[in-house]
């Protein structure tokens, strides 16, 4: 049953053109699926998911708007509305309406990619491009404010109920409404942002006139776009009415360019954080208002509703996550929810495409192996019931587990420690990892749900093979930590990041942790933040880099007023009240250790092997168990096992 808390959620929503079934919106993505063949499954099976309302993301208007090469979604040829006929109908048939936001990318085009030189309002350089665009005439202005509207109304053509206006994130309507990126002296630009705003205006009254009073039109743009001499809140509080005014049905407020200096996207912004601004937004316009980013729980979502913080909420990523999310959390099963981390390394996969021109990079997501094969069937009914035997509770462990039982084997699972998780267990001790949680809650309700026997506080031992006499034994028994062959490091003050983190030993006031990837770095923040003199030594030339690029420049700008970092520089010995290091000159010198803490990395565990060759049973090993990774590496392999077997 549903907790009465979350009934606001789904009291349907009324403005001017469109009624939605309920407060949950799919917020704009752009992904790298395939148009005719992936996109329609895609869209479908979050509508299937129980949100009322769509947006396709960043549909291009223009050929000049393109960011990057190749086929980028775009709306600015007629040939494009039989193109997209099929997605529109696939989300309608599955129960929600859709709109289109429309974007030109502007001075954020990289033409190192597309082979021509970015267009903007003026010829700002950009940061995130590293390129300098030209600046648009008067005219050629004029043009791409038809560009926008006539886009607009060939979505009205395909059959779209509504279109969202992209102003935000730096794009080229944004670049527009900034200080910073407009500085032209005729119609389109000036010192206050309502004249700043006349591209913006136009298109909206071009708009209009073309699409007609019934048709509904979104504009999303940032409440404060995070640059600096940039759009203030302020700013967005004389903005709103007029955008409403001239033509808007709803407002959908975000927080940042892609430039902007401050974090919003990574765990270490708090869930819902920017719904402040909606609020703001909201007490100043007549029309729903809607909030995003870092809503990953049914419940931080109503309370937004309950707040008046915003009539609407946009679910991004924890809808690539788990596309059901609205429809379990309307049928009381929150606690099914497979919850978005906001580890962003789907951003990562963007990236990959956008920053670096990788044209065979796909958006994928740590947690969820089915997104972008939705139509695909990947989990069907075994041919032949088999038991099936998976030693630890680690995510691996727990997806070939969760995944098996689905297909109809018997499943038992064992694991040594008293609860699931494995290395979760210590990794969302750190600092901000608390949303890795999740994957943890998610796998033990999954075991609670489907016919898995989980049996804990229990090692597995080759006795149980000779008992259960199983068809298929799956190893998920994780990763140890590497011990390097340095002089001194048997001492007693050397410690692993793994038994810190697993609060299993004491430290000193003086410490240094040697290397710097992300498990050295975040226990160096750990132990930091408890007030310690903590040295982080790396041989590579800098830290945290097997970390993706969303998070990297975050948390090393934390970490780094926080902690010592010695990079270049290789760990000679190990003394009983000091380390030895050498720099890249061969120059040594002593660091101050009371603690030493090992955090070069892990290595396959578990020893079983030998047994289960001799016992002649099928085998498989998964996760760190086969090789140490990431928990995307994890859950895909234990996905694809438990698909197959």
């Amino acid at each position: 049953m549903r907790d009465p808390k979350l009934n606001i959620l789904f009291e349907p929503l009324e403005m001017p053109n469109l009624t939605l079934k309920n407060r949950f919106f799919m917020a704009p993505m752009g992904t790298t699926f395939a148009i005719e063949h992936q996109t329609p499954d895609y869209l479908a099976a979050r509508a299937r998911g129980g949100v009322a309302l769509i947006t396709y993301g960043e549909l291009c208007v223009h050929p000049s708007g393109k960011a990057i090469a190749g086929d980028e979604p775009s709306l600015d040829k007629d040939s494009d509305i039989v193109r997209f006929r099929p997605i529109v109908t696939a989300v309608h048939d599955a129960g929600a309406k859709i709109i289109a936001q429309l974007n030109h990318a502007g001075r954020y085009s990289f033409g190192r990619h597309t082979g021509r030189q970015a267009v903007a309002p003026s010829p700002i350089a950009s940061r995130y491009t590293g390129e300098t665009p030209r600046e648009l005439t008067t005219g050629e202005t004029d043009g791409m404010v038809m560009a926008f509207a006539e886009a607009a109304l060939r979505a009205r053509k395909t059959g779209f109920d509504g279109i969202e206006f992209c102003a935000c994130s730096g794009y080229l309507i944004s670049q527009f409404l900034s200080a910073v990126t407009n500085k032209r002296e005729d119609r389109y630009g000036g010192s206050d942002i309502l004249a700043r705003a006349e591209f913006l205006f136009d298109i909206l009254r071009q708009t209009r006139a073309l699409v007609g009073n019934d048709f509904n039109i979104c504009v999303k743009f940032d409440a404060e776009d995070g640059m600096e001499g940039g759009k203030t809140l302020e700013d967005a509080l004389l903005l709103a009415p007029k955008l409403v005014e001239t033509g808007a049905d709803r407002l959908h407020v975000w927080a940042g360019w892609h430039e902007a200096v401050r974090p919003m996207l990574p765990p270490s912004v708090p869930r819902g954080a920017f719904s402040y601004l909606s609020r703001a937004i909201r007490k100043v316009v007549n029309v729903p208002v809607s909030t995003v980013g870092r809503i990953n729980d049914p419940y931080v979502a109503a309370d937004i509703l309950a707040r008046g913080d915003a009539d609407l909420i946009g679910l991004g990523r924890p809808l690539l996550c788990d596309p059901d999310f609205v429809r379990k959390t309307e049928e009381g099963r929150t606690r099914e929810i497979r919850r978005c981390t906001a580890c962003c390394y789907c951003f990562d996969q963007i990236f990959k495409l956008v920053m670096a021109g990788d044209l065979d990079a796909k958006i994928a997501c740590a947690l969820n192996p089915e997104l972008g094969h939705e139509g695909e069937g990947l989990i069907q009914p075994a041919a032949l019931k088999k038991k099936v035997l998976v030693i630890g509770g680690g995510p691996a462990g727990t997806e070939v587990a969760r995944v098996a039982a689905l297909r109809g084997h018997d499943v038992i699972l064992y694991e040594k420690d008293d609860k699931l998780g494995g290395m979760l267990n210590l990794a969302l001790v750190p600092p901000h990892k608390e949303e890795l949680k999740n994957i943890i809650d998610y796998y033990t309700a999954q075991m609670d749900i489907l016919p898995v026997k989980v049996i804990l506080n229990k090692a597995f031992t080759d006795k149980v093979i000779k008992e259960l006499h199983p068809d298929v034994v799956v190893l998920a028994t994780g990763a140890t930590p590497l011990i390097p062959p340095i002089p001194g490091i048997g001492g007693t003050n050397v410690v692993t990041a793994l038994d810190v983190l697993g609060r299993k030993v004491s430290v000193g006031e003086n410490i240094v942790v040697i290397g710097g990837g992300l498990i050295g770095i975040e226990t160096a923040e750990y132990l930091a933040d408890q007030g310690k003199n903590v040295t982080v030594v790396e041989m590579l030339k800098s830290v945290a880099a097997d970390v993706g690029p969303s998070l990297r420049w975050g948390l090393i700008s934390r970490i780094s007023k926080k902690v010592a970092i010695r990079t270049s520089t290789t760990v000679v010995e190990v003394k009983e009240t000091a380390v030895v290091v050498a720099d890249q000159d061969n120059a040594t010198t002593e660091i101050r250790a009371d603690t030493v803490v090992l955090a070069v990395g892990l290595k396959a565990g578990g020893n079983l092997c030998s047994a289960l060759e001799q016992s002649g049973v099928e085998y498989y090993k998964i996760g760190c168990c086969s090789e140490p990774g990431q928990i995307v590496d994890a859950v895909a392999g234990a996905f694809a096992l438990a698909c197959r077997l």
